[in-house]
């Protein structure tokens, strides 16, 4: 009779089927890697979804992405960083005032799950605290930078009135990914309600722009709204 699996291997497999299974899968969330309450997409029966960019703002790639999607009169969601928004002040204005939403993204990037809990509230506060300072703009919305998080600091979120909100659908454009995969990669897997994820800020080359000015047409062609997160899950 064969000996039954250890716990180590057992874990080992699982981990090894869980690299497997997003390298066949890697655009749509896989919501049974997270617990906690969190959003990935709304689901539905509306056509619309939401474009969302983290890691802003940029001076050149946000203003190119911003002024795209002024042509289409479209509104997206910015996740920012703390570091970032205190060097471009004036581009976070000019999100707030194109009618984009802006949502929590830390103050420095840190991994909320790999810091000590007192870290991740600080970093969920400094930006909180620069955001109403500044802008007189209390953000709705927490994204934890890598999708890395815990049920500690769902609970805390949730009491400083944040919505948890990763994505169903990653253009990977932090990789920088050519234009076309990207656009294959949304059109290919769009769905109602789908929280899209891209990247105003990415280190070196990035086809973001260039892939979102094929993109918003063809999803305006097949029926599809642009809202923001927040008028996508009904909140706003």
């Amino acid at each position: 009779m064969p000996h039954s699996m250890s716990f180590a291997n057992k874990a080992r497999l699982s981990a090894a089927l869980a690299v497997l299974i997003s390298l066949v899968l890697p655009v749509r969330a896989l919501a049974w890697q997270w617990s906690g309450n969190v959003i990935s997409s709304a689901g539905g029966r509306r056509k619309a979804v939401a474009l969302t960019f983290d890691d802003g703002p940029h001076p050149v790639k946000t203003p190119e992405i911003l002024e795209l999607l002024s042509d289409y009169g479209i509104h997206a969601t910015f996740f920012v960083t703390g570091d970032n928004a205190s060097r471009y002040p004036e581009i976070i204005q000019q999100e707030i005032d194109g009618g984009h939403e802006i949502g929590n993204h830390t103050y420095s990037h840190v991994f909320l799950k790999k810091v000590p809990f007192e870290t991740a509230k600080s970093e969920i506060c400094a930006l909180d605290d620069l955001m109403l300072e500044n802008f007189e703009y209390k953000p709705k919305l927490l994204r934890p930078p890598g999708g890395l998080y815990n049920d500690k600091i769902c609970r805390f979120a949730n009491d400083l009135g944040y919505e948890v909100v990763l994505w169903s659908i990653d253009t990977k454009d932090w990789a920088h990914t050519s234009a076309s995969e990207i656009t294959d990669t949304v059109i290919n897997n769009v769905k109602n309600g789908d929280i899209i994820l891209c990247h105003d800020f990415v280190g070196g080359a990035s086809y973001t722009a260039a892939a979102l000015r094929t993109v918003i047409p063809k999803l305006l062609d097949m029926g599809f709204e642009f809202v923001t997160v927040s008028e996508l899950l009904g909140t706003e």
